[in-house]
């Protein structure tokens, strides 16, 4: 493999842990959001977290793999309610995706991230004031999907579920933010009506309930449509046909989190970052994002280049493995933590930022009269180490033990190299009980046993008298980490 392919399977891992906010932001109107160009202030870096390892690569006969870890906290003495971390990466096997939704459904609530519009995340308030900003929030929202809609149809949706099977369709993940924008902040819900072709009014009855209306009892009503954000622009139909992330995930031959995952459940809530708010953060700050704005870009020389090198190497075993090996490797060697490979500024973005809302959201559900018994933050690996700090440090959890699940892999032996390597393995544990006695050949015998168990496994995995399938093989998931990964710190 060229040299110029091996830096892009490592450029694009390390791109890869932006990818999925940077497509995030933009604006309603379908306008990419512009970024201020300021001096950059001077931000003292955050000190690294004492915590566990929540990524890691490993390679053994013939068999490369990209894990992802999860683990369950709890007070030391048992009591109270559980806080799961399952760390996730965004491009992975089906069946890694099938295996994480197993896991989450086990827990009461499900905390994962999706960087929306301020007034996706519900309605509500501790005064007046509040529930009125937040229902107007709401309604700016419901009207960004409206107009996606109409951008597609070429006619408004003919009532709220017409338009939520057509947006969860798209995008599940918008399933339980557009449920709860259609609830205004005194709980009840908003009234949507088609009025034409190309007018609509989605309606409040304020504090009152009632028709009419003064201060905070007046009706809210949206009936407004601006042509901008009507309007289909050009960069939104190319938008359409050039995701980047998309174009990554087939030319290693694996799926995208969001096109695997069904978000459509009614215990899933978003608990992220508003997207006003994070630029917001960033531009006060006086920082920028050479990742996002690279990102976001759909059109820019960077990711005319990328396209066009992931097009030379696309399902190629190579490829794959290089970039297995970046995305989780690259921590390890470093001695690092997070293994995010992105740089200060970015992961202050991306990571830090973002990891205060969802601790936010997890005091306000734990702080309730009668908090969840259970409660997964669903997100991505990278995030996952600060999050275990603020577990121990602010909520006097500890964690338990790690389990590992495959997120994508790469066999590149042959049945016949496979068979051989266990015939070797099996002579040289016969040598050992014979040499050394049952007793003392235990621990070798013990590690040999382990490898034996997962060649058998690809093994039984391959149809007969064929090769392994080069591009994708089946997930495996382990309790601990294996004796020649890298162990997760406790």
């Amino acid at each position: 493999m060229s040299t110029r392919t091996r830096s892009l399977a490592t450029a694009v891992a390390a791109l890869a842990a932006a990818t999925a906010i940077a497509s995030s932001l933009r604006a309603d109107d379908g306008k990419q959001v512009e970024t201020k160009q300021v001096e950059a202030k001077q931000v003292e870096p955050k000190p690294e977290p004492s915590s566990s390892t929540f990524i890691r690569s490993r390679s053994r006969d013939g068999f490369t793999a990209f894990d992802t870890g999860t683990r369950v906290y709890q007070r030391a003495d048992g009591k109270g309610p559980t806080v799961a971390l399952v760390g996730v990466v965004h491009i992975g096997d089906k069946a890694y995706y099938d295996r994480l939704v197993a896991t989450l459904g086990q827990s009461d609530i499900v905390l994962y991230e999706s960087v929306l519009p301020r007034g996706a995340f519900g309605t509500g308030g501790r005064d007046e004031l509040a529930r009125q900003r937040s229902t107007q929030d709401a309604m700016l929202f419901l009207r960004g999907l409206i107009a996606g809609y109409l951008r597609a149809n070429d006619r408004l949706p003919d009532s709220a579920a017409d338009l939520r099977a057509y947006t969860v369709g798209r995008d599940s993940r918008l399933a339980r933010p557009l449920d709860l924008a259609f609830v205004d902040g005194w709980g009840r819900t908003l009234r949507y009506t088609r009025l034409g072709e190309s007018q609509f009014e989605l309606v409040s009855l304020g504090s009152d309930g009632a028709v009419g209306g003064s201060g905070f009892a007046m009706d809210l009503a949206l009936r407004w449509m601006p042509e901008s954000i009507a309007k289909r622009s050009s960069d939104q139909k190319q938008d359409d046909h050039r995701d980047l992330y998309g174009e990554f995930a087939e030319a290693l031959g694996t799926n995208l989190q969001v096109r695997s995952i069904d978000y459509d459940r009614a215990n899933w809530l978003p608990a992220d970052l508003p997207m006003e708010e994070l630029l917001d953060r960033l531009w006060k700050r006086g920082e920028r994002s050479a990742t996002i704005e690279m990102l976001s870009n759909q059109n820019g020389l960077q990711q005319g280049i990328i396209r066009f090198l992931l097009s030379m190497v696309s399902k190629s075993p190579s490829f794959k493995k290089m970039a297995i090996e970046a995305l989780g490797g690259g921590a390890e060697k470093a001695g690092k933590k997070r293994g995010s490979g992105l740089g200060s500024v970015d992961e202050r973005i991306i990571i830090d930022e973002r990891n205060e809302a969802v601790i936010e959201r997890l005091h306000a559900l734990l702080d309730q009269p009668n908090p969840p018994k259970s409660i997964a933050i669903f997100y991505g690996a990278a995030h996952m180490p600060e999050f275990e700090g603020t577990l121990r440090e602010q909520f006097g959890l500890e964690p338990g033990e790690p389990r590992w699940f495959t997120a994508m892999s790469v066999d590149e032996w042959s049945r016949d190299k496979i068979e051989a390597r266990i015939a070797k393995l099996e002579a040289q544990q016969k040598t050992e009980r014979e040499s050394l006695g049952a007793k003392d050949a235990q621990p070798a015998n013990t590690r040999t046993e382990e490898r034996l168990a997962e060649l058998r496994a690809r093994l039984e995995a391959l149809p007969p008298s064929a090769e392994p399938k080069r591009s994708e093989t089946k997930p495996t998931e382990t309790k601990t980490a294996a004796p020649y990964a890298a162990q997760p710190s406790k």
